[in-house]
């Protein structure tokens, strides 16, 4: 029988944004794949991407969140709190920035990953790799 339980995610301080809920599925031996019909690969592959479905007997996995304990208002009373991989990455800082970004430690812009990949001024063949952070600031170019 395959089960299900709920996890939520927790943003960094300063980042303001409200916790995020995922279902996460246990899978047993008569859950199925099925090929949908989106390929994340070009269109002349026929290749086919499978997802992962469950069985007809799921259930709710009391035993990871029991219902009957979970304050609904405060989901952390219950425990299992988890950070956001989206927040800690830096990811939520570089949308908050517009998705282009000066760095802080070398003072170059024009940066649209997580952290920064412009040459040093003193060691050329050397790159910044400092990640976005609350002091970088957006770069309006």
């Amino acid at each position: 029988m395959c089960t299900y339980y709920y996890l939520h995610y927790h943003h960094i301080a300063p980042c303001a944004r409200d916790i995020e809920y995922a279902v996460h599925y246990c899978y047993c031996s008569n859950s199925v794949s099925i090929a949908s019909g989106s390929s994340l690969l070009s269109s002349a592959s026929d290749a086919e991407q499978w997802v992962q479905q469950p069985c007809e007997a799921l259930t709710y996995a009391a035993e990871y969140n029991p219902a009957e304990d979970m304050d609904y208002s405060n989901p952390c009373a219950g425990g299992g709190c988890l950070i956001s991989q989206q927040c800690s990455s830096g990811g939520c800082r570089l949308e908050d920035l517009g998705g282009s970004w000066a760095c802080c430690q070398c003072n170059r812009g024009g940066n649209t990953l997580r952290w920064c990949i412009r040459p040093m001024k003193k060691i050329p063949d050397a790159l910044c790799y400092h990640a976005v952070c609350q002091n970088c600031r957006p770069d309006h170019k």
